[in-house]
């Protein structure tokens, strides 16, 4: 395999893992302010919207060579979907009185990827290296709070755990010094602004 192609297809492995951790955070967010019934389609919706319909998309642009034609970007293409229909989907929630802990982990999205888009002005960060630290936060916390007690922390340190190994796999690549550095990134803005709003909601 060319060795263009094989970076094209480490990129396309880390946007659909990132989409696959994101899709979690979303689908799970919601049920710390909505009973299960309401909360579902909420998330569903969400994980959908800004998880799987970018990465989707931009796999099929890719195949047909669409995604030449776009100006050049420090942010990848599926982010870039996401970010979009992030401000979408916030307004959703406004007008719908939609769950807030669900907009604390749009907002929390948006800091990371605003974060990124700064970071790779100076330097060539992964959006799945913040995107394994924002996990390890949101993930960690939503659990212990819907499972309180044992069960919650379970969870939360199975949870950080499987996100910290990905990382640490990551970090054997090659560069762990920017690896990490992403990944602490993401913590402090994606998981440091969904905890922040999230003690705003009721």
């Amino acid at each position: 395999m060319p060795r263009g192609a094989d970076r094209g297809a480490g990129r396309n492995r880390n946007a659909a893992w990132a989409a696959l951790v994101w899709s979690l955070i979303l689908l799970a967010a919601p049920f710390l302010g909505f009973a299960p019934g309401a909360a579902l389609p909420w998330g569903a919706g969400a994980a959908l919207l800004m998880g799987v319909f970018p990465a989707l998309l931009v796999s099929y642009l890719q195949q047909r060579n669409d995604l030449r034609r776009l100006p050049p970007s420090s942010l990848p293409p599926a982010l870039l979907a996401a970010a979009a229909l992030a401000f979408m989907f916030q307004r959703i929630i406004l007008w719908l009185d939609g769950p807030l802990p669900l907009s604390a982990a749009v907002f929390g999205l948006l800091a990371a990827a605003l974060v990124l888009l700064i970071a790779n002005a100076f330097t060539s960060w992964s959006w799945l290296d913040l995107t394994l630290g924002a996990g390890i936060v949101i993930l960690g916390s939503t659990a212990a709070l819907l499972f309180p007690g044992l069960p919650g922390t379970a969870a939360a340190v199975l949870i950080a755990a499987i996100l910290a190994g990905t990382l640490a796999a990551r970090m054997r690549q090659g560069l762990p010094a920017t690896h990490l550095a992403a990944s602490a990134a993401g913590a402090a803005a994606g998981g440091g602004v969904f905890l922040w709003l999230l003690s705003y909601s009721p």
